[in-house]
């Protein structure tokens, strides 16, 4: 049986965030950025940085500037504004972003390789192996079969009653006709 020494240690959670700083960094910047986020105490900071590029990505308002990239990793839980609040005071606000490093989008960006791998896409096979014809897929035909089938689910859909119609009873209609109830 293991110790609670043991769990405790198994339980440790990272919290990982990317920081992009946009332009030249002031000076000391990850040291104050470390002593800042001290409470958090994080425990990676990497850093990477883009070439000057016309519009950065992340930063479409800024141009011909370089970004630098920090991945910094806390074992105490901090959220993303909190991280920003710390970073506002070394750097102005339009000049960076902070995002978790759970974020879908920017795993996209993480494994984005700048490095080209000097094969050309284009030569490659991908479909050479199969022969397609347009008019199983396109088409009068197909849109045809494709409405039987759809005619054909919702029938087995009714007699399984899953899915049924439910029809609103028919409005009742006063004597009187179409006169306001309000007078007219």
């Amino acid at each position: 049986m293991k110790t609670f020494k043991e769990y405790l240690a198994e339980s440790k959670k990272a919290y990982p965030f990317r920081v992009k700083v946009a332009g030249d960094l002031p000076e000391g910047f990850e040291k104050k950025l470390k002593e800042c986020l001290g409470a958090a105490n994080p425990t990676v900071i990497e850093k990477s940085k883009t070439p000057i590029q016309a519009v950065p990505l992340d930063f479409p308002e800024l141009s011909n500037l370089e970004v630098h990239t920090f991945e910094v990793i806390c074992e105490y839980p901090i959220t993303a504004p909190e991280l920003s609040e710390h970073v506002k005071c070394l750097v102005p606000e339009s000049h960076f972003r902070v995002r978790n490093g759970g974020n879908p989008a920017e795993a996209e960006h993480a494994g984005f390789d700048l490095e080209p791998s000097g094969e050309a896409i284009l030569e490659e096979p991908v479909m050479s192996t199969e022969k397609i014809k347009a008019k199983d897929y396109f088409g009068d035909d197909f849109n045809k079969g494709f409405l039987k089938d759809l005619a054909k689910a919702a029938k087995e859909r009714k007699k399984e009653g899953v899915g049924a119609e439910y029809k609103l009873p028919k409005a009742k209609t006063d004597k009187a006709g179409a006169k306001s109830a309000l007078g007219s």
